[in-house]
């Protein structure tokens, strides 16, 4: 949707980096200190919870095992009986290595090796055998656990004298979300013996790509997926408002190339778990009573079809809010109510001729032409009469960007696009941090204002990210979160969890990595998300001393000194990406750290009566002020801007340092 105004780099290999990513995680929380506590629900005792090694998502239930620590830095027999999930146990093999031991995949264990150690997964029923002889057979952890879609159990003990970890999956999904928290259980290359009982509360989480402005790198695509999958989210959905195959051309079918990329997203998506959901939006120039129309629209989605997809929506925003076609006219009437009319009758025959006709295939999902708002309009209320009960709508909350999403809105939502008695199934499609209507700006601030028990009205939320991807990622962090376990969601902990993870064990980047976000915290001057705080109390408590007469702190120094320093030093992350991708806002900011080391130098000379010192001075913070003002950052259709940091508080305290030494 349109949340803009009117009018990358050399491939990388995924698997490593996320491998090299996910592997510093828990020795980053460690040396950072950023948190310390494993969240859980907030009901769960503080005992249970004790001796639980930090996990994202928050489980639903963990507490520490009366075991040992199962060793993977050995030799590791993987038991994975016939039919399991291939992508799971390849994950499984990936942990492993990274501990630093060697995998062996058997399909039951017999005479195991003396020293070894053995993970068995599979859905529960395969493993049942196992759970039993670590006596969990009967443990209401694990019955709530797997009787849930997508859940998942991790244990661990020594059954016939074997080190033990069990990752036992009420699905195939659940099996590999059971991986991911694998991942996050292991210290000095063991695992740590617990109990995990783990589902999730919304059905549908991800991330749909529908902003406007330069679209997404194939590369950057492919390592997006992956990352949600790491996070277990399942949803990716293609709607890149820039791609003509999806809007002016959407009659037209791919190319042999264009397809072969399609797949490997596809494909990608698959082994990590991640539904591909194709979005074709036809509203530009469809008659919706055509029928040649409707066959080019059902013809694109079977050349998806045959792919692989079996998710599609069909979004219908960003156009016309009125009937256009003369046919349309003819058959439905003009108005917006005859607007939704139209619409209805055509996703329903997309519905009835291929979406049910297809097996395997979920429930289709639009975006309505009015998508914002609970209250009931007369374009809502034909919408909901005429259209499929079984088609979900995709809503954004009050507003086109919601900084507050309540479950009582959402309800209001579900009614208003549903028909008296029966409430439509809604997604939220969060415009956050979606930044293509403010593309000088980063949106790095921890997602907040959804209520914490959304869960209960929605059947899921997605994230429309910035046209930076791998900027965003701190961000679909943050979603996987809040829509896996939103009573459990903190958002500034889930933040840090996120930045830990993307920089990588090296403390001086994770400084660095937070000096940056800081930069880029406001969020259309949301009170949630004030301007670069960390900044704002170093320059408040600078001039308060300043002011005193008192020697100033050495902080605002420290971070000046650190902002020059980030051209530097992000290029080090775990993820190097998200330094490609906010390198212009990086070259900013370190001239603005060197305008800031000058003047303090400046300030500090004019009390020692040094006015050639001053005058120095006073030339490089107008330089900086200058360098740092330039327009370095390309956009597809603003051509170049100026990237925006700290909201003005950079510049504020340099001009304010200024006007305190006059010029002689």
């Amino acid at each position: 949707m349109n949340t803009a105004p009117v009018g990358t780099g050399a491939k990388r290999r995924r698997s490593a980096l996320l491998l090299v990513a996910a592997g510093v995680l828990a020795a980053a929380l460690v040396v950072t200190g950023w948190f310390a506590v494993s969240r859980d629900r907030p009901d769960e005792p503080e005992g249970k919870r004790a001796g639980v090694p930090s996990i994202f998502p928050a489980p639903q239930h963990a507490k520490a095992g009366t075991g040992e620590p199962v060793p993977l830095n050995g030799h590791v027999y993987v038991v994975a009986p016939a039919g399991t999930d291939q992508a799971s146990t390849a994950a499984v093999q990936d942990v492993v290595a990274g501990a630093g031991g060697s995998s062996e995949v058997v399909t039951a264990l017999a005479n195991p090796r003396e020293g070894s150690s053995a993970i068995y997964l599979g859905v529960d029923s395969a493993v049942a055998p196992v759970l039993n002889e670590l006596q969990l057979d009967g443990d209401s952890t694990l019955r709530d656990a797997l009787g849930h879609a997508e859940g998942y159990v991790v244990a661990t003990g020594q059954p016939g004298g074997i080190p033990t970890a069990v990752l036992a999956g009420r699905d195939n999904d659940g099996i590999f979300h059971a991986v991911q928290t694998l991942r996050q259980l292991l210290k000095d290359g063991s695992v740590a013996p617990v109990l995990v009982g783990d589902w999730p509360l919304m059905e549908t989480r991800g991330v749909i790509e529908g902003f406007y402005g330069t679209p997404w790198s194939h590369q950057a695509r492919l390592d997006v997926i992956e990352f949600a999958g790491r996070q277990k989210m399942n949803t990716y959905i293609y709607s890149p408002k820039d791609d003509p195959l999806l809007r002016e051309r959407w009659r037209d079918l791919y190319t042999n190339q264009e397809l072969e990329e399609l797949r490997e997203l596809i494909d990608t998506a698959a082994a990590n778990h991640i539904r591909f959901s194709y979005a074709l939006s036809p509203g530009i120039d469809v008659c919706y009573s055509r029928e040649s129309d409707l066959e080019d629209a059902v013809a694109k989605l079977e050349s998806l079809y045959s792919l692989g997809v079996r998710s599609f929506v069909i979004p219908l925003d960003d156009i016309a809010t009125r009937v256009q076609c003369a046919d349309d006219l003819r058959e439905f009437g003009s108005g917006q109510a005859n607007l939704a009319k139209a619409q209805a009758s055509f996703l329903n025959d997309v519905n009835a001729r291929f979406i049910s006709a297809k097996d395997g295939v979920l429930p289709l999902e639009t975006v309505p032409t009015f998508y914002n708002g609970s209250a009931s309009t007369p374009y809502k209320r034909e919408l909901g009469r005429a259209l499929n009960p079984g088609i979900v709508v995709q809503w954004t909350g009050e507003d086109v960007v919601s900084h507050r999403i309540t479950r009582k809105s959402a309800e209001t939502a579900a009614e208003t696009y549903g028909s008296p008695g029966n409430s439509r199934r809604i997604v939220i499609w969060d415009n956050y941090p979606v930044n293509d209507f403010s593309q000088d700006h980063l949106f790095l601030a921890p997602v907040i204002g959804r209520d914490a028990d959304l869960h209960q009205s929605i059947q899921g939320i997605v994230t429309n990210p910035m046209i930076q991807p791998y900027l965003s990622l701190p961000a679909i962090f943050n979603y996987a979160d809040l829509s896996w376990n939103g009573p459990a969601y903190d958002p500034a902990k889930s933040m840090n969890a996120a930045l830990s993870l993307l920089s990588g064990p090296d403390p001086e980047v994770q400084a660095a990595v937070r000096a940056f976000v800081d930069l880029n915290q406001d969020w259309q001057d949301d009170d949630l998300t004030p301007s670069a705080p960390e900044l704002r109390r170093d320059i408040d408590q600078f001039w308060a001393d300043y002011d005193a007469g008192k020697s100033p702190s050495e902080g605002l120094r420290s971070r000046a000194e650190l902002l020059q320093r980030l051209p530097e030093l992000l290029p080090r992350m775990a993820m190097p990406g998200f330094a490609q991708d906010g390198a212009t806002w990086a070259a900013a900011a370190a001239e603005y750290g060197r305008g800031m080391e000058e003047a303090l130098n400046m300030l500090e000379a004019a009390r020692r009566g040094d006015a050639q010192a001053v005058a120095a001075a006073r030339t490089n913070v107008q330089g900086a002020l200058k360098t740092a003002g330039a327009k370095t950052q390309p956009t597809l259709e603003l051509g170049v801007v100026t990237p925006v940091l700290g909201n003005g508080e950079l510049t504020l305290f340099l001009e304010r340092a200024l006007q305190a030494v006059p010029p002689q």
